[in-house]
């Protein structure tokens, strides 16, 4: 941790194992936030992430799940003090399948929407903190496919979208105590270095999506977490109940 816009606040990362949050762990970390990355099971991969922050706080949690969220801030503030931004970039376990709308199972649809549970969880457990100390920052990470279909993906973009208007709702009603929220919304996130995906149709999907991009390649992992680093930011304050389109400019047509 490092003097920096964010020294003094407290940064909670759920999903801070995956590729954005990862970056979004680090750069907050960078900014000079006391970091909490949260992880579903990797403890390890969690461990190894507070150590690339320079400190900080890993901590597994279930979510959602009875008083899970409840336990899972506790034990951030009782380690780092009170968590003044959150960055929900995780994705909910067993979560994964491809099946069109017809297809889809209750369980499956049941298993997506506990991201929109888990949201608003973590939500409803750190905004009192935030009204307390006048300044909140929270950015949920979703997905372009809330706006941009694909078939077979219903599911997961229902659910995205639903804890997209959650955030809003945050935004219109907790402004009046300097908290802001946002949405980052990446479509195909890669590598500058990385391959074709090996599947022949999601193969099919990104060659499609890059004629549609105005920019030449799709965002990197690091790219999107700049993005949310910079609206937590002190400097980003009346930035609020936005939507940001990681997409390549593919939405310019």
């Amino acid at each position: 941790m490092t003097a920096g816009p964010l020294a003094g606040r407290v940064a909670l990362v759920a999903g801070g194992t995956g590729a954005i949050g990862r970056h979004v762990a680090t750069g907050l970390a960078a900014a000079g936030a006391a970091v909490a990355v949260h992880c579903h099971r990797s403890a390890g991969q969690a461990a190894e992430i507070v150590r690339e922050c320079g400190g900080g706080l890993a901590v597994c949690a279930a979510l959602p799940g009875p008083r899970s969220a409840d336990r899972l801030v506790s034990t951030v503030e009782a380690e780092l003090g009170p968590v003044t931004i959150l960055v929900n970039a995780a994705e909910p376990a067993g979560a994964a399948g491809v099946a069109a709308v017809a297809d889809i199972e209750p369980g499956t649809l049941e298993r997506h929407l506990d991201g929109v549970r888990a949201h608003h969880e973590l939500c409803r457990r750190v905004l009192p903190g935030m009204r307390a100390a006048g300044f909140g920052r929270i950015v949920f990470v979703s997905g372009a496919l809330m706006a941009r279909p694909m078939p077979g993906m219903g599911a997961y973009a229902a659910a995205k979208a639903a804890a997209s208007v959650l955030t809003r709702y945050v935004a219109a009603e907790e402004g009046r105590y300097g908290i802001t929220a946002n949405v980052v919304a990446p479509g195909r996130v890669a590598e500058p270095d990385a391959g074709e995906p090996d599947d022949p149709v999601l193969r099919e999907l990104s060659e499609a999506l890059r004629r549609r991009m105005a920019l030449p390649r799709f965002p990197a992992p690091r790219e999107v977490a700049r993005t949310v680093v910079a609206l937590v930011s002190p400097e980003f304050d009346q930035v609020t109940g936005q939507t940001v389109w990681m997409t390549g400019g593919e939405f310019t047509g």
